[in-house]
Order: C-alpha cells, then structure tokens, then sequence
C-alpha cells in the first residue's frame, strides 16, 4: 500500500508541476484572438471620436477584420492615413499597482514609426467606480517602455510593464494605476500612410512584483 501510495504521490506531483505553468501562461487579454462571437474587436479601444482629437476622428472606421492574412489567422488589419494619428488599444484590463505583465502578438506592418506601450490609467475625475469603464472614462498616468515596430515580414513582439526595477517617483505615479491596455499607435502626422496588421495577441501575468529602488534614476519610460 505504501509503495502505491507513494506512485500515486509522484503521479500526482507531476500533474501539479504540468498543470502549473500552463495556468500561469493563460491568456489574460480578453479576446485576444478576435474570435469573439458578437464582433471580433469586442472590448478594443478602436473609436476615439469622444476626444475630440482632430487627428483621430474616424479611427474606427479604418480598421478591418481578415479572417486570413500571409499566413495568420484572425487579424485586425489597420489602414493609416498620411497626416492622421492612428491607434488601437488592447480591451481594458485591471491592474494591481506593483503587478508586472508581459505582451506578445504577432505584427506584420510597412509603416515607419509604429509605437508599442502599455498604458496605465486611472477613472476621470468624476467618473464613479464601475465593473467595466469606458475607455472615455479613463484618465492615461503612465507609460510604460515604447518599443518600435519592425519590418514588412510577420514578427513576434514583446512589450512589458512596468520595469523589474522602478524609481521611487516612478512607483509613485504606477500606485495610482488600476486599468491598463497595450496600445500601438502611429503618429501619422509625422509620418506617411501604409497599414498594420496585428494577430495572436497574448498577455500574461509575470511572476512577482516590481521592486522599489531608492537609488535608482529616473526612466524616461517609467511616467
């Protein structure tokens, strides 16, 4: 019996070690995968005409779903016009100040000076606490690291937030945060027209949280 017991044990061990890291890597963006039943950019950041942002007026109506392109399925496609600031953001997701996460998605894109960040925010002024805000009912306080995109070809892009390491001014500011999104942005303005494609988009959890270093120097990346 105890022999047995003890396969079991080992058995059952393994399962936990198996089981394990495949919780951990759980998708927490939700519909990453623009596989959502009702719209496949249920939840996404796409219409930002309540800004009054001139630059951004009809973003919404640049975007495209592809069931299929070079090679990925599920892909949002992006038209950028020359002269307009064009974006997409990530649903809205809770943050817990100090957590650390980490973006990966697929990118195939031939414009010049793609942008890629999280965001952290905060509810308006005003605004009362609810489930789920509007993104109009947010209010952006930081900024995570911007990596710039890469080539015409499809690439695996990481974005993570914040650093492992933060300033004491920089936790200051992150203390605040309690939503987050990963933005990709072209400030169009500077830039001239093309199109993005995005797919795969994946965000998970890294395990422990950001330490507070008192010596450490400000990042232009950390506010």
């Amino acid at each position: 019996m105890k022999h047995i017991n003890r396969i079991l044990g080992l058995v059952l061990g393994g399962l936990v070690l198996t089981i394990a890291p495949a919780m951990a890597e759980s998708n927490l963006c939700p519909n990453g995968s623009f596989t959502s039943t009702n719209n496949p950019f249920e939840g996404w950041g796409l219409d930002y005409d309540w800004s009054g942002n001139s630059k951004q007026m009809g973003n919404h109506k640049n975007v495209s779903f592809l069931p299929e392109y070079k090679g990925r399925s599920n892909v949002l496609k992006m038209v950028v016009p020359a002269g307009y600031e064009s974006k997409v953001e990530t649903p809205i997701m809770e943050y817990d100040p100090g957590d650390r996460y980490k973006c990966t998605f697929d990118l195939y894109t031939d414009v010049v000076g793609m942008r890629l960040l999280f965001l952290g925010y905060a509810l308006a002024p005003g605004v009362p606490p609810s489930e789920l805000p509007k993104f109009s009912d947010l209010r952006r306080i930081y900024k995570g690291d911007t990596v710039e995109s890469k080539g015409a070809s499809w690439k695996s892009m990481t974005v993570i937030f914040p650093h492992e390491q933060i300033s004491e001014l920089a936790y200051k500011h992150l203390k605040k945060v309690r939503y987050m999104t990963v933005m990709m942005f072209v400030p169009g303005a500077l830039f001239g027209a093309g199109t993005f494609y995005i797919s795969n988009v994946k965000i998970v959890k890294l395990p422990g949280k950001c330490k507070v270093m008192k010596s450490a120097s400000k990042s232009s990346g950390d506010e």
